[in-house]
């Protein structure tokens, strides 16, 4: 009920809901000693989990599961307030290169802010539309081309992207992963998996390739049919080198590896 009220609310609105919400934890928190790297509860556009405990867990998963290098050139898609980034900060040497994108201006203007001292941090902004975040964008999300060289990225990020995302952009964000990426480079995303045999509560509205959680605001949960999406990134020429399930079907977090479920593609 509350999340389908909170859907209702226009971007503005959920920013205000959200700040009002955590108002109090953001007051004790001022008097606190935190890393110049934590946005406030109010600030972020993500779940409850806990900013620091969250971007290390993806962190460490990303290590353990990418073969990943302190001199790698990385893109992450859809930064937002750098959860993910915040640990590489320690890990990027002087050779590494990290990119992050996103389509929400304050967002971006404080990650640069914040970042300032870490030179191979680099955040860019773009105006995609998108019916959750950014209704009133310039940019269609299945036209955008990613502006950075080809053949450039040791590893592409791609958390909370694609459940919020229609499938031609899907797949138009999945064909420059391919281009960007290097050979034998790795794509690490997140998605909602489903089969087409079973119905799923969070999922109500069902089509060929995809299930919507909310049918006049498409984009604030989108579930792919994994025998869909399998075809997709094999067509474009990715492998599939492991699958995460999340629990987010189960509701129990014990033993999953994450709530979303994981894809880590090798492109090939």
């Amino acid at each position: 009920m509350f999340r389908k009220l909170y859907y209702n609310l226009s971007p503005l609105g959920r920013r205000i809901v959200r700040r009002v919400f955590y108002f109090p934890y953001d007051f004790v928190a001022l008097f606190r000693d935190k890393s110049n790297l934590v946005p406030s509860k109010g600030k972020a556009n993500i779940g409850r989990g806990d900013f620091v405990k969250t971007g290390d867990k993806f962190f460490n998963n990303i290590c353990k599961h990418s073969n990943i290098q302190p001199d790698f050139k990385i893109l992450d898609i859809g930064v937002g307030l750098g959860r993910i980034a915040r640990p590489f900060t320690n890990y990027i040497n002087n050779n590494g290169i990290y990119t992050g994108f996103d389509i929400l201006q304050n967002d971006v203007e404080w990650c640069k802010k914040k970042y300032s001292q870490f030179p191979q941090f680099n955040f860019d902004r773009f105006s995609i539309r998108n019916d959750l975040y950014l209704p009133n964008g310039k940019i269609d999300a299945q036209e955008f081309t990613f502006p950075y060289p080809e053949n450039y990225y040791n590893l592409v990020l791609a958390i909370s992207v694609f459940t919020h995302i229609q499938a031609p952009a899907l797949e138009n964000y999945l064909k420059q992963i391919k281009l960007v990426l290097k050979p034998e480079g790795v794509c690490y995303a997140s998605f909602f998996l489903t089969d087409i045999s079973q119905k799923y509560s969070l999922f109500p509205i069902e089509y060929d390739k995809y299930c919507l959680h909310n049918s006049k605001l498409k984009n604030a949960n989108v579930a792919y049919r994994s025998d869909y999406l399998y075809e997709l990134v094999s067509s474009l020429g990715f492998e599939i080198l492991s699958i995460k399930k999340g629990w987010w079907k189960t509701g129990s977090p014990i033993n999953e590896f994450d709530f979303q479920d994981i894809i880590i593609l090798k492109n090939i």
